[in-house]
């Protein structure tokens, strides 16, 4: 873009939080980081004056809970999982797109229906019957190896944070059997529970004794063991935890182990009394944790909010909302080729098989593994460049409708920052701001619409915009 050099002056300015640390954060950066820790997504501009002129002592408390129990909150939670349980149609966990559908419109339905964690668990392990039927099935299909073993590993993984097995809990699983139908790539998941049992007993790792019965599925007694263990319920807070303050108290959440202690073995204790208290309900220890006080600091040492670049998904999402353009999606798999409708979130997409050249470059997930540092947050030079010198991001913002219905309604550059502001960064622009504003566009005598330009594509490229604080 044309002056490069003095719009890059005055993204600087954006570049340092200005709140001092070990204060309250303010009500501009509770906003933004609740809307966009628990959905994926800025609030709008509505929202946000809504929000800040509230003088509502409970006003925080009402919004996590509003925001917590919305459609794009239960979207973005259905995200998360769809990473950790690697929902993609392609390799390598090849579950087609009618399973990737099915599969993920059951996770949203327990999440919607606040169905409790533990029953949400046993729900997914104790599943059987056809992948497009009865989609939590797809866990058992979405195995590069389907083995006994290979099972029981990615479930030790997934619900007790244990990276290696020990013990022989996987002939619990060994009754798995699939078998094709005439639909295209239709497949049933059943039991043969006729197997006969060739051992007496199965010991865990924690000297639990299993006794599995003949013509009974032997995964159940597994599935009691596990979701009545107290490491089942620490390892889920733990992984909220994360997705919230972008660190674990164990950390990495998926690797529990001798050398790799919680951090805060209390705060641990306390929140997983908690979760259990609260009958395993997901929504109440996620607000719990938004609400507490750790989050309401802007200091980032051990257990409290580290600023996270955002993830890939929401900010190609955050820079379509920003500029009223949105990207198209389609999925190349064939039977059924997919063509998602105008206006898709990419956190809502669902597939790690549907990408675009921008979700790529700011590190979509591949949803080939299941532990969470799959996703990579860091910041990049390509990224950068992309930023700061891309024609496609140039020609996106100059055809903004945003930009273009904003400078109909502002005919000056107060209340023109204002808005902009409030739609990119989701506060208020500062008598500062606006001043620095006035002075730029006086320098390069600039037209307005031309302004809003070069402050839409400022904003974009702060830190402000690409981190969550």
């Amino acid at each position: 873009m044309k002056r490069f050099f003095s719009v890059l002056i005055i993204c600087l300015l954006f570049s340092v939080v200005q709140t001092r640390a070990w204060e309250r954060c303010s009500d501009e950066v509770f906003l933004r980081r609740t809307y966009l820790t628990v959905t994926g997504a800025l609030p709008r501009p509505k929202a946000c004056e809504s929000f800040l002129d509230s003088n509502n002592p409970r006003k925080r408390e009402l919004l996590v809970k509003r925001v917590v129990e919305s459609e794009l909150g239960l979207k973005y939670m259905q995200m998360h999982w769809g990473d950790i349980l690697r929902i993609k149609s392609e390799f390598p966990s090849n579950l087609w797109p009618n399973g990737v559908q099915a599969y993920n419109r059951w996770i949203y339905e327990q999440l919607m229906n606040n169905v409790p964690y533990d029953k949400m668990v046993r729900n997914l392990l104790l599943s059987e019957g056809s992948n497009f039927r009865a989609p939590a099935a797809n866990f058992y299909r979405g195995f590069q190896s389907r083995t006994p073993e290979n099972f029981y590993a990615n479930i030790n993984l997934l619900f007790l944070g244990n990276r290696e097995c020990k013990d022989n809990g996987h002939l619990c699983f060994s009754q798995i059997k699939f078998k094709s139908t005439k639909e295209w790539k239709e497949e049933i998941i059943y039991l043969n529970i006729h197997k006969v049992v060739p051992w007496q007993i199965i010991e865990l790792e924690d000297g639990t004794i299993l006794k599995p019965r003949p013509n009974t599925d032997w995964r159940e007694e597994y599935v009691n063991w596990l979701t009545s263990s107290r490491r089942f319920a620490e390892v889920m807070v733990n992984r909220m935890w994360y997705w919230v303050f972008g660190k674990g108290i164990v950390h990495e959440p998926d690797n529990w182990c001798e050398d790799n202690k919680p951090s805060n073995p209390q705060l641990l204790a306390e929140l997983t009394d908690y979760f259990v208290e609260s009958g395993f309900d997901m929504r109440k220890l996620l607000q719990k944790i938004l609400l507490s006080s750790e989050f309401n600091s802007v200091a980032a040492p051990e257990g409290f909010f580290v600023p996270q670049r955002l993830p890939a998904e929401v900010i190609v999402d955050a820079m379509a909302t920003a500029t009223g353009i949105w990207n198209t999606y389609s999925s190349r798999v064939p039977e059924p080729f997919t063509f998602y409708p105008p206006r898709t979130r990419a956190t809502h997409l669902g597939d790690a098989t549907v990408s675009s050249s921008e979700l790529e470059l700011f590190g979509k997930v591949s949803r080939d593994v299941s532990l969470e540092s799959q996703r990579n947050n860091n910041i990049t030079s390509r990224q950068l460049l992309y930023l700061m010198n891309s024609s496609v991001l140039e020609k996106r913002i100059r055809r903004s409708p945003v930009l273009k219905n904003l400078c109909k309604q502002h005919t000056d550059v107060g209340p023109l920052a204002n808005a902009i502001t409030l739609r990119v960064l989701a506060r208020r622009a500062t008598p500062q701001e606006i001043s620095l504003y006035r002075e730029y566009q006086q320098q390069n005598k600039l037209a307005l619409n031309e302004l809003a330009y070069d402050i839409m594509w400022m904003q974009i490229n702060s830190n402000e915009f690409l981190y969550n604080f």
